[in-house]
C-alpha cells in the first residue's frame, strides 16, 4: 500500500512537470517525463505534445538534422500517439516518412521497420515499386539486391542529356583491419565514408573483434576522431545533447584504454569544453546529462585529474530527468576514491530523486563508512561550509534511511568537533532514529487523527473520542532498542532536543532526578519555549509539584519586566498550554503592568492585554492591614477619637 502511494505521488509529480514543459513549448524537456506516465495520465497531455512533436519533425526535416530526427523517431516508436493523435492519416504518414528514414540512417533497422508499417499499405496502393524498394532496403538492412530495386529504377523518367551524366561511384563495404599497419587507413576511411553514427558503431565492433594489440590502436585513433568531431560540433554551436555521439565514443575509448595519457588528456579537454556550454541552471534533461557524465567518468580515471573532476561534479546542479545518470556517475567516482563533498552531493541528489524511499542504496552507506574510517576531517569541513538547508537535508536523509548502527557511529564521530548548530542537527538525527524504533502504523493513525488539533486539550479530546489514548501512551514509550539509543546519547543531547527531556522525565525514578534533568535543560536554553517544554513534560508524567516549581522559577525570572512577561504570555498561548499555566502568567503580567506601565505598548503587550480581557483576568488588590490604627496618620487618629466622644452611647435606657 505504501509503495502504491509512493508511485501515485511520483506519477502526479511527473504529470505536473510534463504539463509545465508543454505549456512553455519545451518538447525536449516534456517527452522523457511524459513517456514515463501510465496511459490514463499520458492521454490527457497527448494533444499538446503531439502538436509540438509534429512541428519539431517538420522543422528538423527542413534543416536536415537527421541526428535529432533519429531521437524523435525513438520517441515515436515508444508512443505512436505523438504522430497520430488528432490528425488525419495523411498528415500522420507525412510525419512517419522522415522518421523512418532517420531510423534507417542511424542503422536502427528494427525501429525503421516498425515505423514503416503505417506507411506500407498506402505505399503499396500508390507506388508499389517504391514500396518494394523500401521494404527490400529495410529487410536487408541497407544492402538490397539489384533485382529488388530494378522496378523502381525502370519507372524513373529518362535522364535529360543536357544535364550530363555522373558516373556511379561504387560504395565498397569496408572490412576491419587485418594488421596493425592497416589500422590507421581503415579507421580513417571508415570515418570519411560513413555517417558519424555508423562510424561510431562500427569502430567499436572492430575494436572488439581485432586482437588486443590492434584494439588499442583502434581505440586511440577513434578517440582522436571523436574529439575532432566534438570540437566541430561545439564550433557549430550545437547544444550539449548534440554532442552525445562523439562524447560517448571518447568516453568508451578512455574506459577501454585507461592507461593511455593521450586519451585521458582528450577526455579532460572535452569535459572542460562541454562544461563551459552547460545551461546556467544546470542539467535537467537526460540528453544533456548523458554526454557530460560520460566524459566526467572518463576524465576521472587518471589519479592526477580525479580531484578536479570531483570538484566539477560537486559543483554542477542536476535535476529532474538528469538525476538517475548523475547518481550513476557519483557511484562510479566514489568507487574510485572516497570524497566527502561528492558523497554529500550524491546523498542530496538521491534524496531529491526518491524522497519517499525507506532505505538508502548500499553504495551510499558504504561511502559513509569509508569516510568515517579515512576522511572524517573532510566530512566535518563540508558540514561546516555547507548551506544550512543542505546540512538539514543531509542530516534528515542519513538519519531516516541509513542503517541505525551507521547513523550512531556517524553522530558519535562528528559530535566532539561539532559546533552548536551542528550538535543541534546531530541531536535531531538521533530523534529521527528514535522515531524509527516506534510502530509506524500506529504513528500514522495518530497523525491522521490529530491533524486538526490546535492545543494539548484538543489533542486529548480527539484521542479519547477516537479510542486511541492507550495506543498513544504505548507509542510514547520507547522500545528496548529505542531505550538503548536514548541512554547512549541522552547525557550529551538533553539540552538540545525536547524529546530527550520528555524521556528523561519519564525515566526518572524520583522528583529530584526529574528536576535535575529539567534544570539542565533550562540552564542551557532558558527561553519561554524551554519553560513550556518543561511544564508540559511534568504535566505528562503527573509531577504537579515540579510543575508548580517550574512555573514559580519562570515567574521569578520574568518578574517586574512587562515586556518579558508579555512575551511569555504570548508564547504560552501559541503553544496551546493549559490554562493553569496561562492564568498565573496573565496575573503576573497585569500586576507588573499596573505598577510600571510602558510608555509605548509593543505588539506582545497588546496581545497579552487582549488575552487578559478574554479570560477575564484582573490584577489582585493589595491586602488591607490587620492593625488599621497603626496605618492611620496622627490627624486621622485625633479625628477618630473626637468622633468616639461625640457618638451617643448605646445600650439599656437609650431610645
Amino acid at each position: 500500500m505504501a509503495r502504491h502511494d509512493r508511485e501515485e505521488r511520483q506519477h502526479r509529480r511527473w504529470h505536473e512537470d510534463a504539463r509545465k514543459y508543454l505549456e512553455r513549448g519545451d518538447l525536449e524537456g516534456a517527452l522523457p517525463v511524459l513517456l514515463r506516465l501510465p496511459r490514463p495520465l499520458r492521454d490527457g497531455l497527448l494533444p499538446r505534445a503531439a502538436e509540438l512533436f509534429r512541428g519539431a519533425v517538420r522543422e528538423q526535416h527542413r534543416r536536415g538534422a537527421w541526428g535529432m530526427l533519429g531521437t524523435l523517431a525513438a520517441r515515436a516508436d515508444v508512443e505512436p500517439g505523438l504522430v497520430e493523435h488528432g490528425v488525419e492519416p495523411e498528415e500522420a504518414r507525412a510525419t512517419y516518412w522522415p522518421l523512418m528514414w532517420a531510423a534507417s540512417r542511424a542503422r536502427e533497422w528494427a525501429r525503421a521497420r516498425r515505423l514503416w508499417q503505417p506507411l506500407a499499405a498506402e505505399g503499396q496502393s500508390r507506388a508499389p515499386e517504391l514500396a518494394g524498394a523500401v521494404e527490400a532496403w529495410l529487410s536487408t538492412e541497407g544492402d538490397p539486391a539489384a533485382e529488388s530495386v530494378a522496378p523502381l529504377l525502370a519507372c524513373l523518367p529518362a535522364v535529360d542529356p543536357r544535364l550530363g551524366v555522373e558516373p556511379a561511384r561504387p560504395h565498397a563495404h569496408l572490412m576491419r583491419p587485418r594488421t596493425a599497419e592497416a589500422v590507421e587507413g581503415a579507421v580513417l576511411a571508415l570515418y570519411a565514408r560513413e555517417p558519424y553514427s555508423v562510424f561510431a558503431n562500427r569502430v567499436q565492433i572492430w575494436a572488439r573483434e581485432v586482437p588486443d594489440s590492434m584494439g588499442r590502436a583502434v581505440w586511440e585513433l577513434a578517440a582522436q576522431l571523436a574529439a575532432r568531431e566534438l570540437w566541430l560540433r561545439v564550433e557549430a554551436a550545437q547544444r550539449v545533447e548534440g554532442l552525445r555521439e562523439p562524447a560517448l565514443l571518447l568516453a568508451r575509448a578512455a574506459g577501454e584504454v585507461r592507461d593511455s595519457p593521450a586519451i585521458a588528456s582528450l577526455a579532460l579537454q572535452a569535459l572542460r569544453v562541454v562544461t563551459g556550454g552547460l545551461p546556467p541552471d544546470g542539467i535537467s534533461r537526460e540528453e544533456e546529462a548523458e554526454p557530460w557524465c560520460a566524459l566526467a567518468q572518463a576524465a576521472a580515471f587518471p589519479p592526477d585529474t580525479r580531484h578536479w573532476v570531483v570538484q566539477a561534479v560537486s559543483g554542477v546542479r542536476f535535476s529532474d530527468a538528469a538525476l538517475p545518470r548523475a547518481l550513476r556517475l557519483c557511484e562510479a567516482l566514489l568507487l574510485l576514491e572516497p570524497n566527502a563533498a561528492l558523497w554529500a552531493r550524491a546523498v542530496l541528489l538521491w534524496d531529491e530523486r526518491d524522497p519517499e524511499a525507506a532505505l538508502a542504496p548500499g553504495w551510499l552507506q558504504e561511502g559513509l563508512s569509508r569516510l568515517l574510517r579515512a576522511q572524517l576531517p573532510a566530512l566535518l569541513s563540508w558540514l561546516a561550509a555547507a548551506e544550512h538547508s543542505e546540512r538539514v537535508a543531509l542530516t534528515e536523509c542519513v538519519a531516516a534511511t541509513f542503517k541505525r548502527e551507521l547513523v550512531e557511529s556517524w553522530v558519535d564521530a562528528c559530535w566532539e568537533a561539532a559546533d552548536e548548530e551542528l550538535k543541534y542537527l546531530l541531536s535531531h538525527a538521533v530523534v529521527i532514529l528514535l522515531d524509527r524504533t516506534r510502530d509506524t502504523k500506529v504513528k500514522q493513525q495518530l497523525e491522521r487523527l490529530l491533524r486538526g488539533a490546535h492545543s494539548v486539550e484538543a489533542a486529548e479530546r480527539l484521542l479519547e473520542m477516537g479510542g486511541m489514548l492507550q495506543q498513544a501512551e504505548a507509542l510514547m514509550e520507547l522500545s528496548p532498542e529505542g531505550l538503548r539509543i536514548w541512554r547512549r546519547f541522552a547525557p550529551r543531547m538533553l539540552p538540545y532536543q525536547v524529546e530527550f527531556l520528555n524521556e528523561a522525565v519519564i525515566q526518572a525514578s524520583s522528583d529530584a532526578e526529574a528536576w535535575d534533568a529539567a534544570t539542565r535543560y533550562l540552564d542551557a536554553r532558558g527561553s519561554d519555549a524551554a519553560y513550556l517544554d518543561v511544564l508540559l513534560a511534568m504535566d505528562g508524567t503527573g509531577r504537579e509539584e515540579l510543575s508548580r516549581r517550574t512555573r514559580a522559577r519562570w515567574l521569578e525570572q520574568r518578574s517586574k519586566d512587562v515586556q518579558a512577561l508579555a512575551e511569555a504570555v504570548v508564547a504560552c498561548e501559541r503553544k496551546g498550554a493549559p490554562l493553569k499555566h496561562l492564568l498565573p502568567l496573565l496575573e503576573a503580567f497585569l500586576q507588573a503592568f499596573s505598577g510600571q506601565p510602558p510608555a509605548v505598548s509593543s505588539p506582545a503587550v497588546k496581545h497579552a492585554q487582549m488575552l487578559a480581557r478574554m479570560h477575564r483576568v484582573r490584577p489582585r488588590k493589595p491586602k488591607a492591614s490587620k492593625n488599621k490604627e497603626s496605618s492611620k496618620t496622627p490627624v486621622q487618629r485625633k479625628r477618630s477619637r473626637k468622633l468616639s466622644l461625640v457618638k451617643p452611647p448605646t445600650g439599656e435606657g437609650t431610645s
